[in-house]
């Protein structure tokens, strides 16, 4: 399986704080944050985990906070990206030669996933990169 369902039950912490986070901001998305970009991707991107009013919040990594900003604006001036980012998923941005995910797919309580809930995502991660049959690169960010 290459994405957690959106109420992955494999870190009880990261379901907890997930739980506490739909009931005060219900709007937001508060589940795994997918992973976004080209599925034929030479490049893959790694955040460490979704920030909680940015990728928590909006669904996308890196969308809605000022990593984002920056990521996204680096991605389009080297041509690993067209569109216009606007911290939206729905702002049209669309990555070519790229992926981007996380190493933890939850936001974690005070931005500081456990070991033990790196560990149990990298199942996802592995999943991740074993399905890029073009992978070249990982840049780890975080």
């Amino acid at each position: 399986m290459l994405e957690p369902s959106p109420d992955c039950p494999f870190c009880p912490r990261l379901q907890s704080f997930r739980e506490e986070q739909r009931t005060r901001h219900p709007d937001w998305f508060n589940a795994p944050v997918p992973s976004f970009g080209d599925r034929q991707a030479r490049l893959l991107i790694v955040g460490l985990a979704p920030g909680l009013q940015g990728a928590n919040r909006t669904g996308r990594p890196f969308t809605g906070d000022y990593a984002g900003d920056l990521l996204y604006r680096t991605l389009l001036k080297f041509g690993l990206a067209e569109g216009a980012y606007a911290a939206d998923p729905a702002d049209g941005l669309r990555l070519t030669g790229c992926l981007i995910t996380n190493a933890v797919r939850c936001v974690p309580p005070e931005n500081k996933p456990t070991g033990g809930e790196t560990r149990t995502c990298n199942g996802f991660l592995k999943a991740q990169m074993e399905s890029l049959p073009r992978l070249q690169a990982v840049l780890a960010l975080g």
